[in-house]
């Protein structure tokens, strides 16, 4: 008999996470008037269902399907391919950098992780303007500024999600799930 690579309990589990990325990104708005300000939610939520299931692919499926929830629920600036491709990025660009790094229960791999992941959001949405015929000179001038805003949000981002798996494991979350399975 085949095993699944993903249990249904894990499939529940990463299904809430990309809900809960969805209420943030409605619930959850800073007025700082800076663009990526919002990965230090997002960024934290994708960390965390990393760590609670420590599968190649669940950050991808948490930003796949978090993309489908929101491209249906109109959120997002600029239509709903680019909502699609951009919330799928952030998880792609997370597995990716865990692929490399790993642990995303030690703060600087979470970190780094979380960067890689915002900045493929950032590529995604800079790509779609390229590709659309945004006037690009005019876009690069706040590109630098943007993108560096992308990387500080998306450090904080995953320094929150680390923080919040170590209170997680601190509060026993893991052994609980342990039992359930």
């Amino acid at each position: 008999m085949n095993e699944r690579y993903f249990s249904t309990f894990q499939l529940i589990m990463l299904a809430l996470f990309s809900a809960l990325v969805v209420v943030a990104k409605v619930a959850l708005r800073l007025p700082l008037q800076m663009s990526g300000h919002s990965g230090i939610f997002w960024m934290a939520i994708i960390i965390v269902a990393a760590g609670v299931v420590p599968k190649r692919g669940a950050a991808t499926l948490v930003g796949l399907t978090s993309g489908i929830l929101s491209a249906f629920l109109g959120l997002g600036d600029f239509g709903a391919l680019n909502t699609l491709l951009s919330y799928t990025a952030v998880g792609l660009g997370t597995d990716l950098a865990l692929l490399l790094l790993r642990d995303p229960t030690q703060p600087v791999m979470a970190m780094l992780a979380a960067v890689f992941g915002h900045v493929s959001k950032f590529l995604v949405k800079w790509g779609m303007g390229v590709l659309t015929g945004a006037p690009v000179g005019f876009v690069a001038l706040g590109l630098a500024r943007a993108l560096l805003n992308y990387v500080i949000f998306g450090a904080l981002g995953g320094l929150l999600g680390c923080l919040t798996l170590a209170a997680l494991r601190k509060a026993g979350f893991f052994t609980y799930i342990g039992e359930k399975r």
